[in-house]
């Protein structure tokens, strides 16, 4: 089948259109010597998550707007014949979501040109969350506190939460209660699980305390080498305000010669 003229346009996602910045979320392919027009939109929102950060836009604003527009570009595009016509409609468009100028090209087949362009313009691999892991104990804790009289693995009942595991335990007045836990590089989710800690690290204090019998939430933290200072310097604060503690995976071995210090039977 010999090319035949069709043209195509971007659309681009502009949260702010008096700075111009955007990040492309779809294609649209107009052939009409072929009877051909289709868009294909991002099935996510990751290239302007990737470019402007979670918290610049609403998501599932975007995704409706996205869905918006497709629909008008189907039914107003029937009756295009020229990248002129697209751009006239372009134009009417007065969202956050932009066409850009129509380009022309030459397509033999128009399916797999749209695919081509949504490969190469617009499609951003998703990024994967990669899981913090947490310190192991057994390895930076346990071996520099021979002949300590640890605790080993107690299960202590949170009020309304159920049971936390607790591989170490030592005491010094208060039973201190050492679990590990990895903290995500991602604000939101390292803050969300921050804050469960934090919860259920203020209920054992506190129903621990009226049974007589006091305890303390210690959690030792591992950080990806990406977590900045700013969110390892909440979580600390999170934690010693709801009556536990963090220690930091880097700081473990002056916390170690704090046990070794301080525990007695």
């Amino acid at each position: 089948m010999a090319p035949t003229r069709g043209f195509f346009s971007v659309v681009q996602f502009c949260p702010d259109l008096d700075r111009g910045e955007c990040s492309n979320v779809g294609i649209v392919l107009a052939v009409p010597g072929l009877g051909f027009l289709d868009v294909r939109f991002s099935e996510d929102n990751e290239g302007p998550k990737r470019r402007f950060g979670r918290e610049a836009y609403d998501d599932d604003r975007l995704t409706i707007a996205k869905k918006g527009l497709e629909g008008r570009v189907r039914d107003d595009g029937k009756a295009w014949n020229a990248p002129e016509d697209l751009q006239h409609f372009a134009k009417k468009e007065g969202n956050n979501l932009v066409l850009a100028t129509p380009k022309v090209i030459l397509v033999e087949n128009p399916a797999a040109e749209l695919d081509e362009l949504y490969q190469r313009l617009v499609h951003v691999e998703p990024q994967r969350r990669r899981r913090q892991p947490k310190p192991d104990l057994k390895t930076v804790f346990e071996p520099k506190l021979v002949g300590v009289p640890l605790i080993k693995d107690i299960k202590v009942e949170v009020p309304e939460y159920g049971t936390l595991d607790v591989p170490y335990a030592y005491q010094n007045g208060v039973l201190n209660l050492v679990r590990a836990e990895g903290f995500p590089a991602d604000e939101k989710p390292a803050t969300t699980k921050a804050n469960d800690l934090a919860v259920k690290g203020h209920l054992i204090h506190r129903h621990a305390r009226e049974q007589g019998k006091p305890q303390k939430l210690i959690v030792v933290g591992g950080f990806d080498a990406s977590a900045p200072e700013e969110l390892k310097r909440r979580i600390d604060f999170v934690l010693r305000e709801h009556d536990a503690r963090l220690v930091r995976e880097d700081c473990i071995d002056a916390f170690v010669e704090e046990v070794r210090r301080e525990t007695h039977s």
